[in-house]
């Protein structure tokens, strides 16, 4: 956790990157509110003097119409400086910080990013940037007004030591007892802010999500309006709970500010007035120092309310914080380079182990296991088994827990894991595309930078070819209507079709088919399987099915269950072995000749 001038300096630095001219501005605002009471207080002074003292004011009006002139354009100043730190502090936040997190939260690894703890870092981080008046953008707008309210209160401080000093000490018990229970106000907001975080999360899925056309159907046919709508409720009406137990600590600072300021108020008022009748000092001194015990007030109330907010910000950008510095785990600016590794690839598990985050079960244990340059592996096996498991510790989205992966006998944990991605050309089951054009989607590239005549081969090859020439744009079309009113949403098979496309566009020398094709029917899926066979001819393939008779084709194949490999072979040699393999192998061939029958 970083204290809070860390986090100040850090956040006003950050902002300096999107308009360096923030400081000046800043620095403007402050010296302007600090003037411009001043100016009035010595002003009001000075006249009420002249006039106590019959001293002719007509020769100084010309002085006196300057400083209104003055103290005008201070005002024009300090009001076009405040307006500009303003919104340019809201710009800064969604060009600088919110750019900054988006930028984080898709190039973390994948590792730090999907396990839940990972998911409550990113939630609580973007938290931080949710409106103009919590986090990043509440500690920029706080800042200005506490600098003011502290070099306020500290010139005022010493005019008041000058002349009435023992009534400071009243003060600074007063101020003392509200800043200890605005203290525990934010310590109080500390402790729940998991709570808080909690509901946060639970209230814009529901908002959010729920709305979202994809759940319509569902939500329609099985009637779950009523549900949901009870599910909504209680979250609000928890929200409002655990909002309302924060707002009633800082409730009891904000009334005992209240009264402690009347204390201070009439205590200051008596004083003077008593100083005044014993002849100690004249009319314009008692004004003077009205106006500076009514500003001291203003000074303490401000610096504790600014300061109270930034106390409670400084949460928000710890938050923040936690998430964007958060270290990466494998090589990103170092590592070996991916021009280093010879094509076709050799794959070798040795020993690996693996157990995810936050789990204690091991989902894959003592595995090893060699593919050989340029041959066809099939991994198959029911669910639960760890075939994607294995899938994500081979492309770097995880470490293994034990062993190490191999690519031509170098461990994957040495290369540049940016570049190391390159390798692969993966299609998961529930890859779905992005709400930008087909074009784009295809090529993962923007229009511009998208070879047209590979993309019209791969779809083609994909078998998108003739769904692409029946739309209206073609394959300028958007996927959804995020972007366009115009875009369509593709069903299942045509979505597993793009994410192939997807994959033969990239032509890398690994190609991984994790069951993308399950929207599929068992003949086309195997016709599918053994086209990419076809296609991706030389290169290193992983095919992974819970339907074997779609990998038949493949060098070997291997039969995972629990994590552990328990038969391996051609599909001719399993067969033979009439274990596991063979027994789901005839079950499924029943099956699907029921079905088809």
């Amino acid at each position: 956790m970083y204290s809070l001038p860390t986090n100040m300096r850090y956040v006003l630095k950050k902002s300096y990157t999107y308009d360096k001219k923030l400081r000046l501005y800043l620095i403007i605002h402050i010296l302007c509110e600090l003037v411009i009471p001043l100016i009035a207080l010595f002003t009001t002074s000075a006249i009420i003097y002249m006039l106590t003292n019959d001293i002719n004011v007509v020769p100084y009006l010309g002085i006196v119409g300057l400083i209104v002139l003055v103290s005008l354009l201070i005002q024009i100043l300090n009001s076009w400086a405040f307006n500009l730190y303003n919104w340019r502090s809201t710009f800064a936040r969604t060009s600088v910080f919110f750019v900054e997190i988006s930028r984080e939260s898709i190039t973390k690894d994948y590792e730090i990013i999907e396990p839940k703890s990972g998911q409550k870092r990113l939630s609580e981080g973007m938290t931080s940037l949710d409106s103009n008046w919590v986090g990043v953008e509440q500690m920029l707008k706080e800042t200005p007004k506490f600098f003011v309210s502290a070099i306020g209160l500290i010139i005022y401080t010493v005019i008041v030591l000058i002349y009435i000093p023992w009534l400071l000490v009243l003060f600074v018990v007063m101020s003392g007892v509200n800043l200890y229970l605005s203290y525990r106000a934010n310590k109080y907001m500390k402790k729940v802010y998991p709570e808080a975080s909690k509901l946060n999360r639970e209230n814009y899925y529901l908002k959010n999500e729920l709305t979202d056309p994809k759940y319509g159907k569902d939500i329609r046919i099985y009637e779950m309006q009523p549900w949901f709508l009870r599910l909504f409720d209680s979250i609000t009406k928890r929200r409002v709970k655990l909002t309302a137990r924060i707002q009633r600590r800082y409730l009891l600072a904000n009334i005992s500010d209240s009264i402690f300021l009347f204390i201070r108020d009439g205590i200051s008022y008596a004083v003077l007035i008593l100083i005044v009748i014993d002849g100690k000092i004249d009319v314009a001194t008692f004004s003077f120092l009205l106006g500076i015990i009514f500003g001291f007030s203003g000074w303490v109330n401000g610096s504790t309310s600014a300061f109270n907010a930034l106390r409670k910000s400084n949460i928000d950008v710890n938050n923040y914080r936690k998430f964007v510095e958060y270290e990466n785990v494998f090589n990103h600016e170092e590592g070996l380079p991916i021009s280093e590794v010879k094509t076709p690839i050799k794959i070798t598990f040795k020993d690996v182990g693996f157990t995810y985050p936050e789990t204690d079960k091991e989902v894959i244990k003592n595995f090893n296991f060699s593919i050989n340059a340029g041959e066809k592996i099939a991994l198959v096996g029911p669910n639960g088994s760890g075939k994607t498991t294995l899938v994500k510790l081979l492309t770097g989205l995880y470490r293994p827990t034990k062993g190490e992966i191999l690519i031509n006998d170098v461990n994957i944990l040495k290369y540049n894991i940016n570049d190391y991605m390159k390798l692969f050309s993966v299609v998961f089951q529930d890859s779905e595309p992005t709400a930008f054009t087909i074009y784009e989607n295809v090529s993962s590239k923007p229009i511009e930078e998208t070879d047209r005549e590979r993309f019209f081969e791969v779809t083609e090859k994909a078998g998108l070819k003739e769904k692409i020439e029946s739309l209206p744009n073609k394959e300028y079309t958007y996927i959804t209507k995020h972007f366009d009113t115009e875009g369509i949403n593709l069903s299942g098979g045509e979505t597993q079709k793009l994410m192939l496309a997807r994959a033969l566009y990239k032509n890398a020398p690994i190609l991984i088919l994790d069951e993308p094709t399950s929207a599929l029917d068992p003949l086309n899926e195997e016709k599918m399987y053994q086209a990419y066979d076809s296609f991706t001819e030389g290169n290193t393939s992983l095919f992974i099915s819970h339907r074997l008779s779609s990998t038949k084709f493949c060098d070997r194949i291997i039969y995972l269950e629990d994590g552990q490999i328990k038969e391996t072979g051609t599909h001719k040699e399993l067969m033979a072995l009439k274990g596991k393999y063979k027994h789901i192998f005839d079950t499924q061939s029943q099956y699907y000749k029921e079905e088809e029958n």
